[in-house]
């Protein structure tokens, strides 16, 4: 039980310091002045890697859930 809520609160705590590595690359990067040239390069870059993320975590949800009929 212990175990089970360690490795929790580790991939909630692994998973918070990516978002904030994540949105403080992009904060910085557009931050930048030479960067209002290609603003719109990098917002289609951040909603593109949004999009491919949920797909992702979508097709590792129907993985998960065709392994538990499986067992």
């Amino acid at each position: 039980m212990i175990e089970k809520i360690e490795e929790n609160i580790s991939q909630k705590a692994g998973l918070g310091m990516l978002v904030m590595v994540v949105i403080g690359f992009f904060g910085l990067v557009l931050s930048q002045p030479y960067i209002s040239l290609y603003l719109f390069s990098f917002i289609g870059f951040f909603i593109a890697l949004v999009i491919v993320s949920f797909f992702i975590l979508g097709m590792w949800k129907v993985k998960e859930a065709l392994e538990s009929d499986e067992n």
